[in-house]
C-alpha cells in the first residue's frame, strides 16, 4: 500500500448573522479537509485546525511531494519524517496543522486497512460519549441585555435537546461577563457550566472573573490569560479553585511540556487537528497523565475532527481515577455551519447530548464530495 495522492479542500461559507466572541466576530466559516489517496484506492480524511488557504499551500508544495511512494500505515515514521523535514524552522503553526491533518487522514486509511474503527486501535471504548453544547456567541446587532436574553434562550434550547453541560463565552467585558455567569447559573441550577475567555483577560481581571465562577459553580475556565502566559496561569490555579484550562493554541508535546512544567493546567485541551494529529496527541496525553492533569479535547470544526476526538476521548485515562467514573465530555459546536451539516453523509450520530459511535472502519465519517463542491474555494480568486 502507497500514498498516490493528497487533495486538498480549503471550504468557505457565508453565515446568515454574525457571531461573536472575545477577539473579533465572525461573518463566514473556513474550514480545511485533506483527502490521501492510496494506489490500492483506499482513502483517508483528515482536517486541519487553522487559516485554509495557508495550510492547503503547505500541504500541497511541501508535505505532498514528500509522501508520494510512502507507506501511509506508518503514521509514527511518516509524523517523525514531516516533523524533522521542516524541524529548523517550523515547529509550529501552519505546517504542523498541516501535519495534524494528515496524520488523522492516515488514522482513517489504517482503520480502514485492517477493517477496524481509530476508536479501537487506540484502545478506547465504544459506549455513548456524554458531549457538551458550545454556543452562545456574541450578537452584534442588538444591546447587551437583549443579548443575554437571546443567549439564554438559546441555551434552553440545548438543554432541552438532551444536554447536560453548556460552554458559555465570557471575555467581552468585566461588568457583561459577571452578569452572564450568574445569571446562566440562575437559569440553568442543573446544569454543568464552563465559561471560556478566548484569552480575554490580565491576570488581575482573571481572578475577578474566577471568582464569580467559583460562587456560581462553574466546571472550568478557559483560556483565562494569554497562551503563552504559562507563569500566571498556573499563578491563577494556586489562588482559585475553579479548575483551569486551556490548550487549543498549542502544538506538540513539546507545547504542553510548558504547561506540564509551570503546573499552569488543571485541564489540557489540544485540538487534534492542530496539535500534531492522533499520533501526537498520544503522547500529549501521557504528558497529561504523568501531570496530573485531565484531557479534554477542543474541538471546533468538523465532523472529521469530532470522530477524532470522540476516538481519543473514548481511551483517555482518569486522573486519578476512582469506580464512579467521572465522565469526560465531548466538545460540540452548536453555531450555524452549512458546511458542517451537509457535506457528510454518514457520521456520528449525537443524541440526547450522547454522541453514539457507528460501527464503520477508519473513522467512520463518509465525505459527500459533490455536496462539498460548492464550498470549495479556489485561492487564486480573491473575495
Amino acid at each position: 500500500m502507497k500514498i498516490v495522492d493528497i487533495q486538498c479542500f480549503p471550504l468557505r461559507t457565508d453565515l446568515s448573522r454574525a457571531i461573536g466572541f472575545s477577539q473579533w466576530y465572525y461573518h463566514a466559516k473556513n474550514n480545511f479537509v485533506l483527502k490521501v489517496v492510496c494506489d490500492d484506492g483506499t482513502v483517508g480524511w483528515g482536517e486541519c485546525y487553522g487559516p485554509n488557504l495557508a495550510i492547503a499551500a503547505s500541504v500541497e508544495h511541501h508535505f505532498q511531494p514528500l509522501l508520494i511512494g510512502k507507506d501511509p500505515l506508518q503514521n509514527e515514521v511518516l509524523w517523525n519524517f514531516m516533523w524533522c523535514a521542516y524541524c529548523d524552522f517550523n515547529r509550529y503553526g501552519i505546517f504542523m496543522a498541516a501535519i495534524s491533518g494528515i496524520d488523522i487522514a492516515l488514522w482513517d486509511i489504517k482503520g480502514k486497512a485492517l477493517n477496524t474503527p481509530v476508536r479501537v486501535l487506540l484502545g478506547g471504548s465504544s459506549e455513548p460519549l456524554p458531549c457538551y453544547a458550545t454556543g452562545m456567541y456574541y450578537r452584534d446587532d442588538k444591546p447587551e441585555a437583549e443579548m443575554l436574553a437571546e443567549l439564554l434562550d438559546e441555551a434552553a434550547t440545548y438543554v432541552d435537546a438532551g444536554y447536560t453541560f453548556l460552554k458559555v463565552k465570557v471575555g467581552k467585558n468585566l461588568e457583561f461577563d459577571k452578569e452572564l455567569i450568574a445569571q446562566f447559573r440562575k437559569r440553568f441550577p442543573e446544569s454543568k457550566i464552563a465559561a471560556d475567555s478566548n484569552h480575554a483577560y490580565n491576570y488581575k481581571e482573571a481572578i475577578s472573573i474566577g471568582k464569580v465562577l467559583e460562587a456560581n459553580d462553574y466546571c472550568w475556565f478557559e483560556e483565562p490569560l494569554s497562551p503563552e502566559n504559562y507563569a500566571d496561569m498556573a499563578r491563577l490555579r494556586k489562588v482559585l479553585s475553579v479548575p483551569i484550562a486551556a490548550g487549543e493554541c498549542e502544538q506538540t508535546r513539546y507545547g504542553f511540556e510548558r504547561f506540564a512544567s509551570a503546573r499552569s493546567l488543571d485541564i489540557f485541551q489540544p485540538d487534534i487537528a492542530y496539535c500534531g494529529g492522533i499520533t501526537e496527541f498520544q503522547k500529549i496525553n501521557a504528558l497529561a497523565s504523568a501531570a496530573h492533569a485531565d484531557v479534554v479535547p477542543h474541538c471546533w470544526g468538523l465532523k472529521i475532527n469530532q470522530a477524532a476526538a470522540a476516538s481519543a476521548i473514548s481511551m483517555v485515562p482518569e486522573n486519578p481515577g476512582r469506580f464512579e467514573r467521572r465522565q469526560v465530555f465531548l466538545e460540540v459546536d452548536q453555531t450555524e455551519h452549512p458546511i458542517r451539516d451537509t457535506i457528510f453523509s454518514t457520521a456520528h450520530d449525537v443524541i440526547d447530548g450522547k454522541l453514539h459511535f457507528n460501527d464503520l472502519p477508519g473513522l467512520g465519517v463518509i465525505i459527500d464530495e459533490s455536496a462539498m463542491e460548492p464550498f470549495v474555494i479556489d485561492p487564486k480568486v480573491k473575495d
